[in-house]
């Protein structure tokens, strides 16, 4: 048996990437602990989609059961052009695990269920690092500070832990803004397993159930960044703009209250070749972070989190674990982080002649985004405890 001589890591962050990370390092014999900047665990947002690719990590983290009765499945993945004729059907489903799709609030809620109270230090934002021998000592706000083997940055898109590293550079705002709505209202022609995605000019409407009886619908749109609401309100402005387009997504919109409407603009970074130092990495969004294009996000950081448990057990040395797990990430992230925004900006085309070449090229192009689908959830990562 290996003596783990690497234990106690800091988490910052306690999201899905960080929590996830924290489970994989505890059922790993590590000592995970993360800090969190709010008071209460809790998940903003609506839903998610986990393709094979993350639930495959959630079956070897033991908690793809439970996920599975919070959820609802994903079968296909269906566009249509603003008119509604079908541009391309995608079959998800062809994996030993299936896709899924749930409110960002419930997985979280299993994730930390795994966990005892003890690995979650919150109400603590982190304010800076300082290496300590072979150690870092991490600060937090109100003058704590914790002492560990290894720091990981899994505090997101503007995360400090990375700004330290690399200094301070904004996300790059990429002209989307999205709007994301959750109803009880459950169409009567809606598909189920399948989310469907209508396709117009400088905008995008899809829907897919996410268990419980909820339907998650949303948006991006071509605008500018920080746009304030129109004065009639975010629900109002939305119906207006989707009031032509096809059943059910005027009735979607009018089912859902405005308190349930959110909207964020859309930020990604430009991939770098590097995210650690020494004793101190990224994870998730912090590292890698993407447009929602391909609903990668989530799964990249839940992939993250069994790499970086599985390095550190294999290398004593944390610098060398951190670098090796940099290594098995870098390639593929970047090209998913590319991907994604390539769609982006396929979905920002608004001139009608070169929307409907776009739309064509999809239908003929189908195969070719099914293989290339297919390839990015097939991606399988497993963690090794039998030799250690």
């Amino acid at each position: 048996m290996k003596i783990l001589t690497t234990k106690k890591i800091i988490l910052v962050g306690g999201g899905i990437g960080g929590t996830a990370t924290a489970l994989a390092l505890y059922r790993a014999g590590f000592e995970p602990i993360v800090y969190e900047r709010t008071t209460t665990l809790r998940e903003v947002g609506a839903g998610v989609a986990l393709w094979a690719n993350a639930t495959h990590v959630l079956k070897e983290l033991g908690v793809l059961d439970d996920v599975l009765r919070e959820s609802d499945p994903i079968t296909n993945y269906q566009f249509f052009s603003q008119m509604g004729k079908e541009l391309m059907n995608l079959c998800i489903n062809h994996f030993e695990v299936p896709a899924v799709a749930i409110h960002r609030a419930d997985l979280q809620a299993l994730l930390w269920r795994k966990l005892s109270s003890e690995h979650f230090v919150l109400g603590q934002t982190f304010e800076r690092f300082e290496p300590v021998g072979n150690k870092v000592l991490a600060y937090f706000t109100d003058g704590l500070a914790e002492i560990g083997d290894v720091l990981i940055g899994a505090d997101g898109l503007r995360s400090k832990v990375r700004s330290q590293l690399f200094g301070q550079v904004k996300p790059i705002y990429r002209g989307m803004t999205s709007y994301r709505g959750l109803t009880n209202y459950i169409p009567n022609t809606y598909k189920r397993g399948y989310i469907c995605e209508f396709l117009g000019s400088g905008k995008a409407f899809g829907f897919v159930t996410i268990g419980k009886g909820r339907m998650y619908w949303y948006v991006a749109s071509k605008a500018a960044e920080g746009q304030s609401d129109a004065p009639v309100g975010r629900k109002q402005e939305l119906q207006e703009i989707f009031q032509d387009w096809p059943t059910p997504i005027p009735e979607l919109i009018a089912a859902t209250d405005e308190t349930s409407i959110l909207k964020t603009d859309l930020y990604d970074r430009v991939p770098i070749p590097k995210w650690s130092f020494s004793n101190i990495t990224l994870l998730g969004d912090a590292a890698h972070p993407t447009l929602p294009t391909m609903g990668q996000g989530a799964c990249m950081a839940i992939e993250d989190a069994l790499v970086v448990t599985q390095c550190l057990l294999e290398h004593s040395d944390p610098a060398e674990a951190l670098r090796q797990y940099e290594s098995l990430r870098l390639v593929r992230t970047k090209k998913i982080v590319e991907q994604s925004l390539l769609i982006g900006k396929v979905a920002q085309l608004e001139n009608s002649f070169v929307v409907a070449v776009r739309n064509t090229l999809m239908k003929l192009l189908s195969q070719q985004f099914d293989n290339d689908y297919r390839a990015i959830h097939a991606y399988r990562v497993s963690l090794k405890l039998d030799k250690y």
